[in-house]
């Protein structure tokens, strides 16, 4: 009952709202879920199942509305449906659940138009449109475990927690997405849309410990609403005529000039030079300019047509020309001082009047070594040190990355990621008798990326090694399989396959005795080794 008696706040609420454009219709479409028995990040297409429901929308203009939403629907999943990775297919998980949403949501509709024309007659239009909201969800999972007589302990332990777990079947249901609305009549409103559910639960498909109890599950409904306008839709009234003779959008009743086509920033009348002032006030009404409407070409403020040097800065009392000035040169350099940037030193043209006293095309003022000729990219000096590593360029062999002496100026690997380096081939694990990273080897393998990001410019060498249990030619392969992995991992977290290589050894090369379990645990390893090409 409870659903019913929220959608009958959801239905009276607009109604006080705003009664004259409410919306009712249905909706039909499908609904989705994500969690523990899906492989993907998005939808899982084959899991999609049939939803309907009751759509109640309160328009508060053409942009903007309210919305009520009764959904129902079904959520399934099933490890069966994903191949990769293969123990999904031996899980076998599965579920089932009923789905229902009870939901006010808003609605943005950013190039939506007002349906009906100025005249009152129906105009037909689309927009598409964004929503977001807050209800609540009722589910009621129905999983299976797969469960036999010889599954391990510790899963059977996790089934049993997920199976006692005491776990609310209504929650908070946040719809967020997008859509596409059509007006087909002055009625009928058709709705595209697609929307999910952040995951706020894990347990919408009653498995969660069993499963991946760190990741929550979430659903979605997707379809088209049907929606048809409840108030009255009588025609908007027709403004009054009004008269505009000379037609410039300003009325005869307001215009001043109503037989000469103007703007309405001048009350109707023109402004012939587009200079901002209208010709009835405008000194010079064909020509633009800035005084009373005539131009000022040197802007001295005197009009061109009272300036006897209109195309000089002057004065008044020299009638618009300049007061004659006496020219100075004090440094005698032929650059008179009020050009010059060194007035009391020598200098040259090209330099603004300032000395280049070393000639090597750097002015003093801007040189660092003003009596010894450099050049420019060390700041006037003979040589520098681009990247600041206390190495000067003329000997380092990476001049534009800081370095070390010992490395001739290029960059050298840190001790701490030496020590990464020599950690990881003592840790890295494996499935016995597989290339299957244990889960303890993939922080270890993390932070071998984040060694090579830090090095962009050296490259890996990974070597597979076994002990000399079993067959020769196995060991070989499982070398050579698990030096792959390493090199796979690597290269799906982004670090180019150019700076990677790897190789198989088997049991070729033992760091260790192969008659102690710990010797053969020593053997049992993945090297790695750093290098520039």
């Amino acid at each position: 009952m409870k659903p019913l008696k929220l959608l009958l706040l959801l239905l009276v609420l607009p109604v006080v709202l705003n009664a004259q454009k409410l919306e009712g219709g249905i909706f039909l479409g499908g609904s989705n879920y994500q969690g523990d028995v899906v492989a993907t990040d998005i939808y899982e297409f084959s899991e999609t199942n049939f939803a309907y429901g009751l759509v109640i929308r309160n328009s508060f203009n053409p942009k903007w509305a309210l919305r009520g939403n009764l959904l129902f629907g079904k959520i399934t999943g099933t490890d069966l449906n994903f191949s990769d990775p293969a123990w999904r297919q031996n899980r076998a998980f599965s579920f089932e659940s009923p789905l229902t949403e009870i939901a006010l949501q808003l609605e943005w509709s950013p190039l939506a138009k007002d349906w009906m024309n100025e005249d009152g007659t129906f105009q037909k239009s689309w927009s598409p449109y964004l929503f977001a909201g807050l209800g609540a969800a009722f589910f009621d999972p129905t999983p299976d475990f797969n469960e036999s007589p010889d599954m391990p302990a510790g899963v059977q332990s996790n089934i049993n927690t997920d199976k006692n777990a005491d776990f609310s079947k209504v929650g908070i249901a946040i719809p967020l997405g997008f859509g596409l609305k059509f007006d087909l009549s002055e009625k009928a409103i058709l709705g595209l849309e697609a929307g999910f559910r952040p995951p706020l639960t894990d347990y919408l498909d009653g498995i969660s410990v069993a499963a991946n109890p760190d990741k929550n599950d979430w659903y979605g409904f997707g379809g088209a609403t049907l929606t048809f306008r409840l108030g009255n839709s009588a025609p908007k009234e027709v403004p009054p005529v009004v008269t505009d003779a000379d037609n410039d959008g300003v009325p005869d009743a307001q215009d001043m000039c109503p037989t000469v086509a103007g703007k309405a920033m001048f009350a109707g009348c023109p402004d012939t030079d587009n200079d901002g002032v209208a010709d009835k006030d405008d000194a010079c009404p064909t020509i633009s300019g800035t005084l009373a409407g005539c131009p000022d070409s040197d802007g001295d403020g005197i009009a061109d047509k009272d300036d006897r040097c209109p195309n000089e800065k002057g004065i008044a009392a020299e009638g618009g020309c300049p007061k004659k000035e006496v020219v100075v040169d004090t440094d005698g350099d032929g650059i008179v001082d009020k050009e010059d940037g060194c007035p009391t030193i020598a200098g040259a043209r090209m330099f603004n009047g300032c000395p280049d006293t070393d000639g090597d095309g750097i002015e003093d003022r801007k040189d660092n070594c003003p009596n010894q000729a450099g050049i420019a990219k060390y700041g006037g000096c003979a040589d520098g040190d681009t990247d600041g590593d206390g190495i000067m360029d003329s000997k380092d062999n990476c001049p534009s990355k800081a370095g070390i002496a010992a490395n001739n100026g290029c960059p050298g690997i840190a001790a701490a990621d030496k020590a990464t380096i020599d950690f990881a081939i003592k840790n890295i694990r494996f499935e016995t008798s597989r290339s299957v990273f244990k889960t303890e080897s993939f922080s270890i393998m993390n932070q071998i990326v984040d060694v090579l990001n830090r090095y962009p410019s050296y490259s890996l060498r990974i070597s597979g090694h076994t002990d000399s249990v079993g067959d020769s030619a196995s060991n070989q392969r499982l070398s050579e399989k698990r030096a792959k992995a390493c090199y796979d991992y690597l290269a799906g977290k982004g670090i180019s396959p150019s700076r990677l290589s790897y190789a198989g050894y088997g049991e070729s090369r033992p760091v260790a005795s192969n008659s102690s379990s710990e010797g053969r645990r020593q053997n049992r390893r993945v090297e790695f080794e750093l290098f520039q090409r």
